[in-house]
């Protein structure tokens, strides 16, 4: 009896070992959607200390532009792109034209906010460049830049 009680401990706790292990895989490496929507919380914080009324914001990735804000009584389109360390975001140029061009029809003003992103905890150039859910972070964000005509 005792023989039987120990392997079906043995089992059950080398299972939730399993399980455990998959779950901190799983839950400290943010994805691109969390390292994106961080950036986006950068920006939008920069926003309100700068006195902009934030109206919507749009956190899929594939969205442009992510914040609608409005500042002087004018409309502001904000395109947020963040990357992992040692990388900055980029702003395409096809994206760059797409807002643009709902811009006009609205007389807004775009900028673009590029952000990156770095596990604060990291060690060494490959730790850093892996952010951690929940995480410390050292972020470089530079504020709002004139979008390209």
């Amino acid at each position: 009896m005792k023989q039987i009680y120990w392997l079906k401990y043995i089992l059950c706790f080398g299972f939730f070992c399993q399980i455990l292990q998959y779950h901190i895989c799983e839950v400290y490496m943010m994805t691109d959607e969390e390292l994106h929507y961080l950036g986006i919380k950068v920006v939008y914080k920069d926003l309100i200390d700068k006195g902009y009324d934030v109206l919507n914001i749009r956190k899929e990735m594939d969205v442009n532009p992510q914040i609608l804000a409005k500042k002087d009584g004018r409309f502001v389109f904000i395109t947020v792109k963040t990357a992992r360390y040692p990388y900055m975001g980029v702003l395409y140029p096809h994206v760059a034209s797409d807002v643009l061009h709902v811009a006009r029809k609205r007389n807004a003003v775009c900028y673009f906010a590029s952000v990156g992103i770095a596990n604060a905890n990291g060690q060494t150039e490959e730790e850093m460049a892996k952010p951690i859910a929940d995480g410390e972070y050292y972020i470089n964000y530079k504020g709002l830049q004139s979008f390209p005509r």
